[in-house]
């Protein structure tokens, strides 16, 4: 989306309560309790990362005036007037003060760790997201005075490369070119180790729902609904609610049509760590996960996640879990190519197959979709 476009949705939907300038100076506010989000204040930046953002328009804001747009406004449009927000509104918190340089080394770690770090380490390299309260241990906080005292750069390359045994950090030396995994790790070391300490915030309310759902607080969140990509231990029993059927032959909204081969190859690189590369839930890395991954081979699993359910997940991601919203990532082809994938292989194989028919060996032309491994 274009910022005239994302400014063109701001002005129709937001600027009633938010102001023009993003400082929530409407005549609006003497009716609201609490009043609307002023953005440009220094608070918000260090509150407010995009994750948070796209989400609470997204659902709304349990006890706000904030609504939920995710009827209203596509995916596209909500990241767009989210981004033309922060661009525009939001002062620059330390860490992004930092990414206005031009070094192109750091402009590329910082690429690399936008896409593959931030899920679980967070915007401010302080592992301030909610994978504090699923993952254990959970992620290092890059600005902590212990984190500056013990990682030296030669031990975080090789944690990168190698990845770290008995938690969620896997190794990124598949993945990853060398120049890579040091531009990546100079980008945390610059950005995140010499500017200010960030206290762990623990768990981010990403939902917007405050204590409504359990995703605000220090608590661990509870199990997301039956609809997402996460949330069945592998083996669980089935759900004793009534579920509504769901109509498994839907495709995807509007002209999408997913290619299984190229869904294939995202899922084995970016999806199989937690859900297993025949889809139950077992993935090398899901023993450090609570909730556990989704098993996309329960029957319930199989008769709630149809295409469009399985697109919307995987797009928009499941607050309370560590399942990102892949939309940040991938394009929306990308993500029903995926979504087609899951849903051929797992969810609704062919009565012929015995088991799913994904290769347990990635081959050559498996390579990952985003940080594929430079050739020699």
């Amino acid at each position: 989306m274009s910022p005239a476009e994302a400014a063109k949705v701001y002005e129709e939907n937001c600027r009633v309560c938010h102001g023009d300038g993003g400082d929530g100076q409407t005549r609006a506010r003497f009716g609201l309790n609490p009043q609307p989000r002023d953005f440009t204040t220094a608070g918000a930046a260090a509150e407010l990362n995009r994750e948070r953002m796209i989400s609470s328009v997204v659902q709304g804001r349990e006890g706000t005036a904030m609504v939920a747009w995710k009827d209203r406004l596509s995916m596209a449009q909500i990241e767009g007037v989210v981004d033309y927000i922060r661009t525009n509104f939001m002062p620059l918190a330390p860490a992004e003060e930092a990414l206005a340089t031009t070094d192109p080394r750091l402009q590329l770690g910082r690429q690399i760790y936008e896409q593959n770090c931030r899920v679980c380490h967070g915007d401010r390299g302080n592992g301030a997201t909610w994978t504090n309260s699923v993952l254990n241990p959970p992620p290092r906080n890059f600005t902590s005075p212990q984190a500056r005292r013990i990682l030296t750069r030669k031990r975080m390359l090789a944690s990168v490369t190698f990845g770290r045994k008995q938690t969620a950090m896997m190794p990124f030396a598949t993945r990853l070119s060398d120049d890579e995994i040091g531009a990546v790790v100079d980008y945390i070391r610059e950005v995140f180790m010499k500017g200010p300490v960030v206290a762990d915030a623990g768990m981010t309310d990403l939902s917007g729902q405050g204590a409504m759902g359990g995703h605000a607080g220090g608590g661990h969140p509870r199990a997301p609904s039956s609809i997402g990509a996460h949330g069945m231990a592998p083996g669980m029993a089935q759900s004793q609610e009534p579920v509504a059927e769901v109509d498994m032959s839907a495709g995807f909204a509007g002209e999408l049509k997913g290619d299984f081969a190229r869904g294939r190859r995202i899922y084995l690189n970016n999806c199989s760590t937690c859900h297993g590369v025949r889809g139950d839930g077992l993935g090398p890395r899901s023993s450090f996960i609570q909730p556990k991954p989704r098993n996309f081979l329960h029957v319930e699993s199989r008769t709630t996640l149809n295409r469009p359910a399985l697109f919307r997940a995987i797009g928009i991601g499941k607050p309370g879990t560590v399942m990102p919203a892949w939309s940040k990532v991938l394009s929306a082809q990308q993500i029903a190519d995926v979504a087609e994938f899951v849903f051929q292989d797992f969810i609704h194989p062919n009565p012929d197959d015995i088991e799913p028919r994904v290769d347990l060996d990635m081959d050559a032309d498996a390579a990952p979709m985003a940080d594929k491994k430079k050739a020699p």
